[in-house]
């Protein structure tokens, strides 16, 4: 969600009817105590954004209540958090247990994601207070050919349509590096990410899209790979802090 080339995400829930102050001491404990730990306690993390569902997906409930993405310096630092996370429990790092609903949470998302596109280059998604994501997959069964045609579109026809068409100020796509946690049917293989510029303009999206299919937008037609893709989940988050 910035300049980092690796980013790792954490994605979980806690329950229904945790009351507010329970909430607001869940929050205080991520942002105050266990994200500076996750930081500090793995090589080339570089820092933490926190972020808080504000629509689920139409078709039903997809995402995670509260995201924290992880950005990572470098491949190298990736691939050893990947090593830890595989080898002997002694190996991990050890963090500190929080209040209640910390104690009930659960996770949902363990990812790892690798950069492809920023657009504009100059512009941050994490600069935004509000972001959307789409999660998808190419067409099943799709040649290395056909991928790269599906990414070729996506990068330099899509994403544009779809800044423009929104009125998003910045777009990004990464591919999934690794899987650690994700329900079935699976991580999807892309995740763009578009930034909303305030509050104003993301609760008009929102409105927009309970009243309106995704879809229906004039958006250009791509090559097969594209036009029978897997579009798993289209998620709006709110930052935290």
């Amino acid at each position: 969600m910035s300049d980092a080339l690796f980013t790792y995400w954490v994605g979980m829930d806690i329950p229904a009817d945790t009351s507010a102050a329970d909430v607001a001491a869940f929050n205080r404990f991520y942002s105050d105590i266990h994200r500076p730990e996750v930081l500090a306690s793995n090589p080339g993390f570089l820092r933490g954004r926190r972020y808080e569902l504000a629509q689920d997906d139409p078709r039903g409930p997809r995402g995670p209540r509260f995201l924290a993405a992880y950005d990572i310096e470098s491949e190298e630092a990736a691939r050893l958090y990947i090593s830890r996370n595989d080898g002997p429990a002694s190996g991990r790092p050890v963090y500190s247990d929080g209040p209640s609903a910390w104690q009930q949470r659960q996770t949902k998302w363990r990812l790892m994601w690798r950069h492809l596109l920023n657009n504009p280059e100059t512009l941050q998604v994490s600069a935004s207070p509000y972001m959307y994501l789409v999660g998808m997959s190419e067409a099943s069964g799709s040649t290395a050919s056909e991928i790269a045609q599906f990414n070729e579109f996506y990068n330099q026809t899509h994403v544009p349509e779809v800044l423009a068409g929104y009125g998003f100020v910045s777009g990004a796509r990464y591919a999934s590096m690794r899987e650690f946690m994700h329900p079935a049917p699976g991580v999807p293989n892309y995740v763009a990410m578009y930034g909303i510029a305030n509050e104003a303009r993301a609760q008009a999206f929102m409105q927009s899209r309970l009243t309106a299919d995704p879809t229906g937008n004039s958006f250009s037609s791509g090559p097969p790979s594209w036009e029978k893709r897997d579009t798993r989940w289209r998620l709006t988050y709110r930052q935290v802090e």
